[in-house]
């Protein structure tokens, strides 16, 4: 279930405050994310995902932040 936007599309979307648009841009970027995850261990695997998007999210507002100067 893949959106048709473009990740260039996505974050100009998101550079206009649309909450919905960070989750669509690490719902892209969850396989490579799952992928990662297969290198550690099965009962940490849940804690560095949350980290992982935590992180993720943060650098997409970081992110913003330059664009919008």
């Amino acid at each position: 279930m893949s959106s048709p936007y473009k990740l260039y599309d996505l974050l100009s979307e998101a550079k206009r405050d649309n909450p919905t648009v960070i989750l669509e841009i690490i719902r892209k970027f969850e396989p490579k994310i799952k992928k990662s995850l297969r290198q550690t261990s099965i009962q940490n695997r849940e804690d560095l995902r949350q980290e992982l998007v935590t992180k993720f999210i943060e650098v997409l507002y970081s992110y913003e932040k330059i664009i919008k100067k």
